[in-house]
């Protein structure tokens, strides 16, 4: 039994037991207001991103941090090009937060740090970003490892999160949502005529919750699971339990929906009757 402090001690040193947990909800803040348009792009590696609807005009972005034991040197940045603003947790010093860099994503540590306890250990910090959007504007979510949840997006969402999960509910306008180790879910509550629907992933389950009225040129495909239509599709050439690729009306918008490993299935979404729909916001009186 003498090995086993000896063992305990190095597991502690592996894995931090008895270091202390710190939590910073308020590490960042930014809000301006932003036209319609304008395209908001957020970027973590180590994080989940949450968008939700904003009140009126501004934008505005919170960043949260998460770690055990010592803080390492992750902090908040923002830039503006053109009619894109940028939002990132960075990880280095010499990283910046723009369209042509992804120094967001790199934490300064090697692979080889795991194989000797002297040296740095990986980062431990979580950064989250929250996002209140407002009405016509863009976003771009990107993490490297956690969740993107959006909700009531309405002019066009981009997502891809490398291992995570992508959540998007109540929203509208062209969608693209990427992931490696993902499961993808969409639910939009109406499209544009030249709204495409681009979702891919390799190791994930996915479902595609659509209007009712779509349209367009569709495809659903995977290697291991199989897919599902709620929709009639005029197939093209042969049907199989992996692959659906055929045509829904006469629309030549893109509907792709692919994965490797994990199921595929494209529902339409529910009609909500008018005595179940969101009663419609008061307006208060001008005063006299």
């Amino acid at each position: 039994m003498r090995w086993l402090l000896p063992l305990l001690a190095l597991l502690c040193a592996a894995t931090g037991c008895g270091r202390r947990t710190h939590d910073v909800p308020d590490a960042f803040r930014w809000e301006e207001e932003v036209a319609p348009g304008t395209t908001i792009h957020l970027r973590t590696l180590s994080g989940g991103i949450e968008v939700t609807p904003a009140v009126g005009r501004s934008a505005r972005v919170a960043g949260s941090t998460h770690w055990v034991g010592r803080q390492d040197p992750v902090h908040f940045a923002w830039t503006r090009e053109g009619s894109d603003i940028y939002v990132c947790a960075l990880w280095t010093k010499r990283a910046d937060c723009s369209e042509d860099s992804d120094g967001f994503a790199r934490s300064g540590h090697s692979w080889l740090d795991m194989f000797s306890l002297f040296k740095r250990r990986p980062t431990n910090v979580v950064a989250s970003l929250r996002l209140a959007l407002p009405a016509g504007v863009k976003v771009d979510a990107r993490a490297t490892n956690g969740t993107i949840t959006l909700h009531g997006a309405t002019a066009g969402i981009t997502a891809h999160a490398l291992n995570g999960s992508i959540n998007i509910a109540n929203s509208s306008g062209p969608v693209e949502a990427k992931g490696t180790n993902a499961n993808i879910s969409v639910a939009l509550d109406s499209l544009k005529p030249d709204d495409h629907v681009l979702l891919e992933t390799v190791n994930g389950n996915m479902t595609a919750s659509l209007p009712s009225s779509l349209d367009g040129d569709v495809e659903l495909s995977t290697v291991n699971g199989r897919v599902r239509s709620d929709f009639p599709i005029r197939i093209y050439g042969d049907e199989s339990r992996h692959k659906l690729h055929g045509q829904i009306g006469k629309s030549s918008r893109e509907v792709l929906l692919r994965t490797v490993n994990g199921n595929v299935s494209l529902l339409k979404q529910p009609t909500m009757p008018p005595s179940e729909a969101a009663p419609a916001a008061s307006v208060p009186r001008a005063r006299s």
